[in-house]
């Protein structure tokens, strides 16, 4: 369910919630970096993303700016491909991931409009 190095919190908190709230530190190195980045990268705001690139590479590096939209873009093909395939959610991700999904918000994702958007 996680990949290897994010199941590692190294006794940090993370506010998963911070996915889905802006107003929420997510708790981790340079993570309203990596989120505004992802967040433009995924809603096509390209002059946005420019800009933002260049801020986050001189708190980051050029090459953590680099991997972040690389996952992100993976992340958004892979869930673009299940949606469109109609994989469903396994019983046991949906148990095991309920409250995760329910405190982060992601329950409240239409899945019809984000096809409209980029469709």
């Amino acid at each position: 369910m996680l990949l290897r190095a994010s199941s590692q919190s190294e006794g940090r908190s993370v506010a998963l919630e911070s996915v889905t709230t802006d107003a929420v530190d997510p708790g981790i190195e340079h993570g309203r970096w990596l989120r505004d980045l992802t967040e433009a990268a995924i809603r096509a705001d390209w002059t946005h993303l420019a800009q933002l690139r260049t801020q986050a590479a001189a708190v980051m590096g050029e090459q953590q700016v680099v991997d972040a939209l690389t996952v992100a873009a993976a992340f958004n093909g892979i869930t673009r491909v299940a949606d469109a395939t109609g994989v469903p959610l396994d019983p046991y991700t949906a148990a095991t991931t309920a409250d995760l999904r329910r405190s982060t918000g992601i329950e409240r994702f239409a899945y019809g409009e984000k096809s409209a958007r980029y469709d």
